[in-house]
Parts: structure tokens; C-alpha cells; sequence
């Protein structure tokens, strides 16, 4: 028996170990990506305006999104789901590839419209294939990791992801300082590429635990009709969504935040570098204290002050009259973003029924999507108002998302008869 115990105990060592490192090397590969620092900039570069750079976070949460409800079907009914992910996670690394070629070859010979078309359709690609990996990496992560461990897990990832981070802020300055547009944008994703097939590698020396009982998974076929009565039934759940819908809506400010620095001050677009450094630093701090904070008091505590950090990061960017008080919103804005990654999907685990986890991460995507679109307006109300319109507008939907956790929501963990029973 005590043998058994210790075997359970070292694989579960083993796995955990295996995630960290992939989520470290995989955070590392998009630190030198980053939708908040680095991709804001190549639109512009390309040609793209204000509603050009609004759909960087709006293509990439839609494309991300919706099509996780299709992959969720596969990832509940597959009793075993190591194959699946590897399959998966290869083709969400490939699209970074083909962005780099595309960006190398393709962008500086064509119209700015072409361009944009170009970028845009790869990138939205390159979302959807994180969308397919998602539901079954967070899945088996889940079941890979005892509660106990699961927001220390994250933390981890993040923590080793920003300190490598801090060395791919750097790449990105000598980069961009170095090779001529476009091709120092082609490197950094071919950069991006390399190190997240490294990454791979240690999904696929995951010990995959014993198979999931299919037989009585919930039909995802029916889950479009059940979501109003679900939205209705699951009070704390339909309250965590309304806050979500607030949180993601005032994260697409996170692309003006760049833009709107480099302009004001007149930077070099390789000081995109010190603003992914920054990010960088403030979540190695940040993930050490919300893990802890999370395996504590729970999730719903690190979402409110998620949405108080984004909050904070549109004040700064509205007050800031230089690049060091600048800083403080990239701060703000990585702190919020990583608390995020740490609680997010981590609290659905915890409000819903655990076989229905897959579609449940899902179903939570597929609720906030269609808010997404109003991030387009983001774009038109910076060509209309100017950026500070965009941070105010998103400071304060993160202040009312804020008091709407505390005020509406329960934390699922110290409140278990809120938790989503799986229905047939």
C-alpha cells in the first residue's frame, strides 16, 4: 500500500515537474510574440491603423475561443488524452512557423491592405490552433494535478515563463535593434518557434494516468440548448460569467498600451523590448504571491485583483508623463494578465462538475466571445478620442468587474453546494 502511495507520488512529482518546465519554455517563445508589446507594433509597420491594432486581441480571443466547444466534444470522449494533446499542441507551435515565413517573405512585397489580410488570417489560424489545444492540455493538467497543487502549478509556469521572459525582452530589443523590418519581426517568431518545440518535448514525456470513464459524459451535442437553462439554474457560475465578460472586454486595451507609449514619447520600436522586461519582472512577483494566494483563499480573491491591477495599469497609462511612469502600466497590465492565467480557467474547474470540465472551459469561452466584438470599438474610439478614451472606458469596466466578483460571486471552494452537477 505504501508502495503504491509513493509510485502515485512520484509520477504526480514527475508530471508536475514536466509542466512547469513546458510552461516556463512555451512562456519564454511568446514573451518574443507578445500580443501586448511586439505585434501592436508590426501592424502598425504594416500599415494598419488604430482598428487594425483592436484586432489583435479581438481575432486572437475569438479565434481562441470559439472553436474550443468542437475540440471539448473530442477531449470528454477520449478516455486517454495524451495523443490527443500532442497532436494538438504540434499544430498550435507550426502556426507560429508559418508567421514567420509569411512576415519574412510575404509582407514587405505586397499592399498594406494585402499585408494586413495576410497577417491577420495567419494570426487568426494561429489562434485557432491554440484554441484546439486548449480544452485538452487544460484537461489533462487537471487531472495530472491534485487540487491542492493546481494554482502553485501555474504560479510556477509563470514565474519561470517571466524570468526567462526577462531574457526574451531582451531578444526582442537587439532583434528589432538589429535586423531591418521585416525581418526582425520573421526572427523573433522563428525564435518564438524554436524554443516552443523545445517546450514539447516535455509534453511528450508526460506520464499520462489511468484511463477516464467515458460512459457517462455529458452530451456537448445538447449543450447549445442547455445553456439557458444552465445560465438560469447555476447561479454563481451565470455571476462569474457577467464579471468575465467585464475583465475580457477591458483587456483589449492591451494593445494600445505600446502604441500609445512609443508615440507619445518618440521611442524606438525596439524599447518594445524593456516593456516585455517589465512585464516580465512584475510577474515573477506577482505569480509567486497569487499562487500562494490562490491554493489559500482561493481563485475568486486573484480575479478581483486582477481586475483592480488592469484598473490600475489604465490610470497609469492616463497620468503618465514619462516612459519610468509609464512602466507602471505595463506592470499593472502584467500582473493582471498573469493572475489571469493562474485563476481563470482554474476557478471553472472548481465551479463545475469534473467530467464536465472540458466543456465547461468551453462553454465559458463561447459566453464572452460575442462581447469580444465590442473590443472593435476600441479601435474606432482611439481614431475618434485618443487613447486615453480606451483606458478610461477599460479602467472602468475593471473597477465594476472588481466589486461585481465580491459582491455576486462565492468562491466555489468554500461554497461546494454552488458547484455545476453533471446532468445527462
Amino acid at each position: 500500500m505504501v508502495s503504491a502511495g509513493n509510485h502515485l507520488d512520484g509520477a504526480v512529482r514527475r508530471n508536475f515537474l514536466l509542466n512547469v518546465l513546458d510552461g516556463a519554455l512555451f512562456a519564454l517563445g511568446i514573451s518574443m510574440v507578445s500580443r501586448s508589446t511586439v505585434l501592436p507594433i508590426l501592424v502598425k509597420r504594416i500599415g494598419g491603423g488604430n482598428i487594425a491594432v483592436s484586432l489583435i486581441p479581438v481575432l486572437w480571443f475569438v479565434g481562441h475561443n470559439l472553436p474550443q466547444l468542437l475540440i471539448a466534444r473530442r477531449a470528454e470522449r477520449e478516455p486517454r488524452k495524451k495523443a490527443l494533446l500532442l497532436r494538438t499542441a504540434l499544430a498550435q507551435r507550426l502556426s507560429w512557423l508559418v508567421l514567420a515565413l509569411l512576415t519574412f517573405f510575404a509582407v514587405e512585397h505586397v499592399s498594406p491592405a494585402i499585408g494586413l489580410i495576410l497577417f491577420f488570417t495567419a494570426f487568426l489560424l494561429a489562434a485557432v490552433a491554440s484554441a484546439i489545444n486548449m480544452p485538452v492540455w487544460f484537461d489533462m493538467v487537471s487531472r495530472l494535478t491534485p487540487v491542492r497543487l493546481r494554482g502553485r502549478l501555474f504560479a510556477l509556469r509563470i514565474i519561470l515563463g517571466a524570468l526567462l521572459g526577462v531574457l526574451g525582452g531582451w531578444v526582442v530589443e537587439v532583434v528589432l535593434r538589429t535586423f531591418e523590418y521585416p525581418d526582425g519581426f520573421a526572427v523573433l517568431m522563428g525564435a518564438a518557434f524554436a524554443v516552443m518545440m523545445i517546450s514539447y518535448v516535455f509534453l511528450a514525456l508526460l506520464r499520462e494516468t489511468d484511463a477516464v470513464d467515458t460512459q457517462r459524459q455529458i452530451n456537448v451535442d445538447n449543450l447549445f440548448n442547455r445553456i439557458p437553462d444552465i445560465l438560469r439554474k447555476e447561479v454563481n457560475f451565470r455571476n462569474f460569467l457577467i464579471a468575465e465578460v467585464m475583465i475580457v472586454v477591458a483587456t483589449v486595451a492591451e494593445a494600445f498600451f505600446v502604441v500609445d507609449a512609443i508615440e507619445q514619447f518618440s521611442l524606438p520600436e525596439a524599447f518594445a523590448g524593456r516593456f516585455v522586461i517589465v512585464m516580465a519582472a512584475t510577474m515573477v512577483f506577482g505569480s509567486f504571491v497569487f499562487g500562494y494566494v490562490a491554493d489559500r483563499y482561493g481563485h475568486r480573491i486573484n480575479l478581483i485583483a486582477a481586475a483592480g491591477c488592469m484598473a490600475v495599469a489604465c490610470a497609469s497609462a492616463l497620468t503618465a508623463d514619462s516612459v519610468e511612469l509609464y512602466y507602471v502600466a505595463f506592470a499593472g497590465l502584467a500582473l493582471s494578465l498573469g493572475i489571469q492565467n493562474i485563476s481563470r480557467l482554474t476557478i471553472v474547474a472548481e465551479l463545475c462538475g469534473e467530467r464536465e470540465r472540458p466543456t465547461y472551459v468551453a462553454l465559458t469561452n463561447l459566453v464572452t466571445t460575442p462581447f469580444l466584438m465590442l473590443g472593435l470599438l476600441a479601435g474606432w474610439g482611439a481614431d475618434a478620442f485618443g487613447y486615453d478614451a480606451v483606458f478610461l472606458v477599460a479602467g472602468c469596466l475593471s473597477l465594476c468587474a472588481g466589486l461585481w466578483l465580491l459582491a455576486a460571486v462565492r468562491d466555489p471552494r468554500h461554497h461546494s453546494a454552488q458547484t455545476i452537477p453533471t446532468r445527462q
